[in-house]
């Protein structure tokens, strides 16, 4: 009886955090980068269209706004790598990311944040005299969120366009490695 007491008593106390598990669908887009160990050649890689899962938990609920801590994991992309149009490779993408992120409950709900996110980046050339390459790189990034939710009793889904960029960057391209 005093253990129910209890269990009942620490729920009573212990503030509810808001959870999420969602579903991401997104389109990576890029720029054309210059391979310095080719001919000073331009590559363009067309954006692939990929999946991934984000976990996400409120450490703190102001009612008006919230501070989550979330982790994502985004499966391989795959997207041709062309040069003036025509075909010359594939480029895949995989990553995971740890992040925090402030969400303001308004009329819409708006966020930003930032995450980890370490990269697996693989190129692979179609081309006979160039080598592929591969990296596995982490850097933080900036994201932004807009989106809202529909209220119902026990799940609220929750609908959101969500853009991140890169704080940092690489230029060199001395090497396959480095090119991607």
């Amino acid at each position: 009886m005093h253990k129910r007491v209890l269990l009942v008593f620490m729920m009573a106390i212990l503030p509810v955090t808001a959870m999420e598990l969602g579903l991401l669908v997104d389109k990576q887009v890029g720029e054309a980068q210059t391979a310095a160990f080719g001919t000073g050649q331009k590559y363009d890689a067309v954006s692939p269209t990929g999946l991934g899962i984000r976990y996400g938990f409120d450490v703190l609920d102001l009612k008006v706004a919230a501070l989550q801590l979330n982790a994502t994991w985004h499966n391989k992309t795959t997207g041709d790598l062309t040069y003036g149009g025509t075909k010359t490779g594939e480029l895949d993408n995989q990553y995971w990311a740890a992040g925090a992120m402030v969400n303001w409950k308004l009329l819409v709900n708006v966020g930003a944040g930032v995450e980890y996110r370490s990269e697996k980046l693989t190129w692979r050339s179609s081309l006979p005299a160039f080598r592929n390459g591969d990296t596995t790189q982490g850097r933080a990034w900036a994201k932004v969120n807009i989106g809202f939710s529909i209220p119902t009793p026990v799940v609220s889904p929750f609908f959101a366009l969500e853009l991140a960029a890169p704080l940092s960057k690489s230029n060199a391209t001395s090497t396959p490695k480095d090119f991607t």
